[in-house]
């Protein structure tokens, strides 16, 4: 038989390499995403701060670390939020 090489043990390697391939790319397809994202995000935030501050609308967004975090992980949802949160004078300190 012209097959005689492969064997189960060969088969199961194969098959887990392929399913931890596929796990692999999709897990670095979801991190781009995020890193994306969150860059986005933080890069909305001090603009936002910036722009809010030349403007003198009367309000202020806080920039520290809650604030940050907030706007890393939800991208511009989370900016979206920090600012309203700023603009009702809600302070994003930590408890």
């Amino acid at each position: 038989m012209p097959l005689d090489f492969i064997t189960i043990d060969g088969l199961a390697i194969l098959a887990v390499a392929i399913v931890a391939f596929v796990a692999v790319y999709y897990v670095l397809k979801v991190i781009k995403y995020l890193i994306v994202n969150s860059f986005i995000g933080l890069i909305l935030l001090f603009t936002s701060n910036f722009v809010i501050g030349m403007l003198d609308l009367g309000f202020s967004v806080d920039i520290n670390w809650v604030s940050i975090l907030i706007c890393a992980l939800g991208g511009i949802p989370g900016v979206i939020i920090v600012i309203l949160l700023g603009f009702l004078n809600v302070p994003l300190v930590p408890v």
